[in-house]
């Protein structure tokens, strides 16, 4: 008879998983040194997940939930550029007070494990979306894909926060120039 399932457990190894994969690269982080990380037998950890791929599967998921939970006065009604601007502040405070997610989240898309299930965009990215669309309308650019616009739109916000966690002092001027690049980017102007 297999062992009850604990909550606590199963976000232990997900956090676990999140530093190790970090700290180590997804490569460089197995299932014994999460369990470790985590407080368990290794044995446990396939209690909660079938596969190591299961688990950077779910770590994926609840890493792109989570950014949608920090927008909670979103501009609705505001133009793409004010719309844009939010979830840009938004991306760089989370990434200056949690790197690593940014980071593991990365790597995740890189890695050619995550499951194409075809999910939903999430909040935030359908609005990038939206809004990239909406600012490139009636320029050369209105004929690139939503998603290749939303690719630039990531490049340029993980550029600005991987220069401003080296360069704190910096960040202020990055932040609002960082934006102006982006705009340029998706107006043509």
């Amino acid at each position: 008879m297999a062992r009850p399932r604990s909550g606590d457990k199963h976000k232990a190894i997900l956090d676990a998983a999140l530093r190790i994969c970090a700290e180590r690269g997804i490569a460089g982080a197995p299932t014994s040194a999460i369990s470790k990380a985590a407080g368990i037998a290794e044995g446990s950890l396939f209690t909660y997940f079938k596969t190591k791929n299961d688990l950077l599967n779910e770590l994926y998921e609840v890493l792109r939930t989570e950014f949608s939970r920090h927008l909670p006065d979103f501009p609705h009604g505001a133009d793409a550029r004010a719309r844009l601007r939010y979830i840009w502040d938004r991306i760089l405070d989370l990434g200056a007070a949690h790197p690593e997610q940014l980071t593991v989240l990365a790597q995740l898309r890189a890695s050619g494990k995550m499951v194409n299930d075809n999910r939903a965009p999430t909040f935030a990215l359908a609005e990038v979306m939206r809004a990239a669309i909406e600012l490139t309308a009636g320029s050369e650019l209105s004929d690139l894909p939503a998603e290749y616009l939303v690719l630039m739109v990531r490049a340029q916000t993980e550029i600005t926060i991987e220069y401003i966690n080296a360069h704190p002092e910096s960040a202020a001027v990055c932040r609002a120039l960082g934006f102006q690049i982006l705009l340029k980017g998706l107006t043509g102007s």
